[in-house]
């Protein structure tokens, strides 16, 4: 029989024992487990191959799948980032940042209390002058007491003021002008003997005053540079003739007074409008012709302005006091200006000496007067000059337009030509001419000379400057002007026209 024939036969023929059933139950159960666990496994690997490999999705779900579960869903693939170098030439605007600053106040506290001050400040004036001033507080009785008390709110102002000692060495007075030396033959023996004068001590102590007079007017005080104007003033006397001489050591300021009708009949405008400018030099003589001074009719208009001004009635009594003082000057002045005439600053080489300095010959024999002759000194020139003008008492340094434009083409009415204090100014006292008369820069030069000489005289290689006549020049320009144009055109000159009309009506 075949296996086949042997599988369908009845059953009740060959049926097997229980003990066989219940052997084959366990064996089929044993390999089921086996299988599960060998399943298990192998996916166990699988996925640990995955992860480990990284493999990729594919081979874990299908581990998946066959192991019975749903497949998963792939995740979205993450974009990848792939660097590159790109050059590309931009243009970036530079655009203007504006910083805006916000300031925040911080107020300090207030004072619970009285609370003391003190505060020192330093400064300086337009005078170059520096101030130091000190704000001190103390603690007082109440407003209505400390107001009716003086001392409770005062200033009290205190200036220094270092005075000059007065320089009497040769060679300190070599080393502000290395050519005195070599320039005055006697220079060393002259200052040697010599003795500082009393002019010396006495500007300085005006000074000081005016300084006091002033102190509360602080805008009034005088400058350091017109403090400090002069170095020394020197009385010599040379040992073997006896000539004397103030040596005078300060800068140079400009005059630009003066007038005069017979002379210079027309001013110039600049000059004569300027705030500084008055017709008159301390140094005059009679006129000599019947030419108005320039500034005659300006000065009779200015009187009778304050003529018919005090004429008006109901006028405080303050402003007639003033009316009647002008009127007074103004008559004097335009009685001057008809009957005198005086030098031309910017003609006419002369200085100015301190209102202090004069009309103290009795008391003094150095004493110097309007007219006596000095010499100017500045590097290595010698400029003969006059003592034309007085000044302001406690001032020095002061010399006319013409000299300042020697020294200086620059300077002008409101522009000196020295500010150090290096012209010697030498003024031989007593040296006047007994008459005075109009300048004869000539004659000037030859008693200049003489006055040297007087006192050992020029060193070599060194001259007096002779001094052009600027009048007499400008007479022979206008002069060749007319002949010129004459000349050109034909035209006779008024003389000749005169003396033929002159003639024609003669018998």
């Amino acid at each position: 029989m075949s296996e086949k024939d042997d599988f369908y036969k009845n059953p009740k023929d060959d049926a097997p024992s229980r003990a066989d059933i219940s052997r084959k139950h366990r064996g089929f159960l044993t390999h089921f487990f086996v299988m599960m666990l060998l399943g298990c496994g192998f996916a166990i690997i699988c996925l640990v191959l995955v992860d480990v490999t990284n493999s990729g999705g594919k081979i874990k779900r299908r581990t998946i799948e066959m192991l019975g579960g749903e497949p998963e869903a792939p995740a979205p693939r993450e974009p990848q980032v792939v660097e590159r170098v790109v050059e590309k030439v931009v243009e970036v605007p530079v655009e203007k940042v504006v910083e805006k600053i916000v300031e925040v106040e911080v107020k300090p506290p207030m004072p619970s209390g009285y609370v003391s001050w003190k505060k020192v400040d330093t400064a300086e004036l337009w005078s170059e002058i520096p101030v130091t001033t000190e704000l001190v507080t103390e603690q007082g009785d109440t407003a209505v007491e400390e107001r009716e008390r003086d001392q409770s709110y005062r200033i009290e102002m205190k200036v220094k003021v270092t005075l000059p000692k007065p320089n009497k060495s040769p060679e300190k007075l070599a080393a502000i002008n290395p050519n005195l030396p070599e320039m005055l033959n006697d220079f060393s023996a002259l200052v040697d003997g010599a003795e500082v004068s009393p002019f010396y001590y006495y500007l300085y102590e005006l000074k000081t005053e005016r300084v006091q007079q002033k102190v509360t007017r602080i805008d009034q005080l005088l400058s350091r540079h017109n403090f400090y104007d002069l170095e020394t003033v020197l009385q010599m006397k040379h040992p073997e003739t006896g000539e004397k001489v103030l040596l005078i050591q300060g800068e140079m300021d400009v005059v630009t007074d003066g007038s005069d009708g017979d002379r210079w009949p027309e001013l110039d405008d600049y000059i004569s409008m300027s705030e500084f400018y008055q017709p008159f030099t301390s140094y005059g003589w009679p006129k000599l012709t019947s030419t108005p001074n320039p500034l005659l009719k300006r000065w009779e208009r200015k009187l009778k302005g304050y003529q018919d001004e005090f004429a008006i009635p109901g006028l405080s009594v303050e402003r007639n006091r003033y009316l009647r003082e002008q009127i007074a000057y103004y008559k004097k002045g335009v009685d001057d200006l008809k009957g005198r005439s005086f030098l031309i600053a910017e003609a006419d080489p002369f200085i100015v000496l301190p209102l202090s300095f004069i009309g103290r010959q009795d008391e003094n024999g150095f004493g110097p007067a309007i007219g006596d002759y000095a010499v100017i000194i500045y590097g290595d020139k010698l400029y003969p000059a006059l003592a034309g003008d007085a000044g302001p008492s406690w001032k020095f340094g002061e010399a006319s337009l013409r000299v300042a434009r020697q020294l200086d083409e620059k300077a002008s009415p409101y522009n000196r030509p020295v500010s150090d204090l290096k012209i010697t100014y030498l003024v031989f006292p007593g040296s006047a001419d007994p008459k005075k008369s109009q300048p004869d820069l000539g004659a000037w030069h030859r008693k200049c000379s003489e006055l040297l000489d007087g006192i050992g005289g020029i060193g070599g290689g060194f001259e007096l400057h002779q001094w052009e006549d600027l009048i007499a020049k400008k007479k022979v320009d206008e002069v060749r002007v007319v002949e010129e144009a004459e000349e050109a055109g034909g035209i006779e000159s008024d003389t000749t026209t005169s003396e033929g009309a002159a003639g024609e009506e003669a018998p």
